[in-house]
């Protein structure tokens, strides 16, 4: 784990909120903030640099990014859980109605027929093992297509925390999280399947040429991708 990592959530204050007296006091998303910067420490898998952004930051700016992919994390497993319940409660898919559901109905729009119970469990466990790494004291990218695009959202859900608390402008936010993402895919397969134009149906049908995740039809999106192991869990049997 970076060092500066360390310092940051020691030093206990964020760039703008020095300034800040004793009458002033610190306002509520500031205190956010602040908190949220001692979660970096537990994000060993990456060092300060690796949220660089695009004109470079400082070190506590860094643990500010870091903190909130953890908040972020946890937040996320939290909620594909609750989305869990919900298929066990009431059946079907998300593509019933999107809007009984938190985490999975930020998956591509264009498979959400094939997101039931059972895709539920196994993206859990997908989230759980990606999210998790980032603790381990090297990083290793995601072993499969869900694994990145659960990655993905946790970088969209840390941006927004950090523009809704008032951390950050969202223009910040995106650009904090550049190299980060850069350290973090191997490729960026799992952007194409947002396109409208890639759903289950015709993705590929027309014989073009697409990347490895638009050929896909049958959402074996739990399939190894890269080197890094994959859970026995998400493994056909």
């Amino acid at each position: 784990m970076s060092n500066a990592f360390k310092s940051s959530a020691e030093a206990g204050r964020l760039p703008g909120l020095e300034a800040a007296g004793a009458d002033e006091g610190v306002g509520e998303e500031g205190v956010w903030c602040e908190r949220v910067t001692g979660y970096a420490a537990s994000l060993r898998a990456f060092d300060a640099v690796d949220f660089a952004g695009d004109g470079g930051n400082d070190d506590q700016t860094a643990a500010l990014a870091a903190g909130s992919l953890v908040v972020a994390s946890k937040i996320f497993i939290d909620e594909v859980m609750e989305d869990i319940a919900t298929l066990a409660r009431d059946g079907g898919v998300v593509a019933d109605d999107d809007s009984h559901f938190l985490a999975l109905a930020e998956l591509p729009p264009g498979f959400a027929d094939r997101y039931d119970g059972r895709f539920a469990r196994k993206f859990l466990v997908a989230t759980v093992m990606v999210t998790g790494r980032m603790a381990a004291p090297h990083w290793k990218p995601p072993a499969c297509l869900a694994e990145a695009l659960a990655l993905h959202i946790v970088v969209r859900r840390a941006q927004e925390l950090l523009s809704d608390h008032g951390c950050l402008d969202g223009r910040q936010a995106h650009d904090l999280y550049a190299a980060f993402e850069d350290a973090a895919f191997e490729d960026l397969d799992h952007e194409w399947l947002y396109d409208a134009k890639l759903s289950g149906l015709n993705a590929g049908a027309d014989g073009t040429e697409q990347p490895r995740a638009a050929d896909d039809r049958q959402l074996l999106w739990f399939e190894a991708t890269s080197e890094t192991d994959i859970h026995s869990f998400l493994a056909e049997c």
